[in-house]
């Protein structure tokens, strides 16, 4: 997820840093510094410590990845304001491996099952979702109707998951739009719901409602222009523009379902 790259921009910033300060930051999000070989060390007392803190790291797991995001916050928080050349450095190697630092957190912009896993945490089984992320990113392009189709899958697949992680009842052949109010019901996200007292109420309202605009309007195209019912892979005035914008919107929702049911976990 992580380039090279970024990693080294990153370590070299630290170079600033105090040997004790860098020793916090990584341990405030539970990583311990690896044995490295000397050899494979490079220059300086504070270069070296970062690296045995990255060798620490399994770039493998999604909770290592989740809480290196945090430690990446943390740097970019931590930048003076006479630091903003190098702060716009740093942003743009995260950009370019899919990154962007929205309201203080670093958030992916590329979907994929380490991100999806990173937010569910480790009692949520989220493998086969893998599934219809592999057959997104490889058709996206090349048939835009086979993407939108599979995003819909995966909201789908979503919130049944969610739903059985609830241990909530609900019979598998339901339509998306009922299953997503099953899931609003389970993780307390039915608008009406929403006190008239709470700060903002209508905001809130309008804004969960969305979440069935969504879910709505991915079924729909998947029903006009995706995979499925007979049609074929290459439909006039689909282009993967269209695609994208249904990704991303399935993407996005996915990923706000699962972390509110982290969230709801705690």
């Amino acid at each position: 997820m992580l380039s090279k790259k970024t990693l080294t921009e990153f370590r070299e910033h630290l170079v600033g840093w105090k040997l004790r300060e860098i020793d916090d930051l990584f341990e405030n999000h539970r990583f311990a510094p690896a044995d490295v070989p000397q050899e494979g060390l490079p220059s300086g007392e504070r270069r070296s410590l970062v690296v045995r803190y990255y060798a620490g790291i399994d770039f493998s797991n999604p909770d290592h990845v989740k809480r290196l995001m945090g430690v990446l916050e943390d740097i970019l928080l931590e930048m003076p304001t006479d630091q903003a050349e190098e702060r716009a450095k740093l942003l743009s190697y995260l950009k370019r491996d899919g990154f962007e630092f929205v309201n203080n957190r670093l958030v992916s912009q590329r979907l994929d099952h380490a991100a999806l896993k990173g937010i569910a945490g480790d009692d949520i089984d989220t493998e086969h979702l893998q599934v219809y992320i592999e057959r997104i990113g490889q058709s996206i392009n090349d048939d835009p109707s086979l993407a939108i189709g599979s995003a819909k899958e995966l909201v789908e697949a979503t919130l049944k998951t969610i739903l059985r992680a609830k241990g909530a009842q609900f019979d598998s052949s339901e339509e998306l739009p009922k299953l997503l109010k099953l899931v609003q019901k389970e993780l307390e996200l039915v608008p009406a719901d929403i006190p008239e007292a709470a700060k903002g109420a209508e905001s809130i309202r309008r804004v969960l409602s969305n979440l069935g605009s969504i879910v709505y309007g991915v079924a729909e195209l998947r029903n006009l222009y995706g995979s499925g019912h007979g049609r074929s892979g290459s439909l006039k005035g689909l282009t993967p523009r269209h695609a994208r914008l249904v990704v991303s919107s399935a993407g996005a929702l996915c990923a706000f379902l699962l972390e509110t049911y982290d969230a709801r976990k705690h």
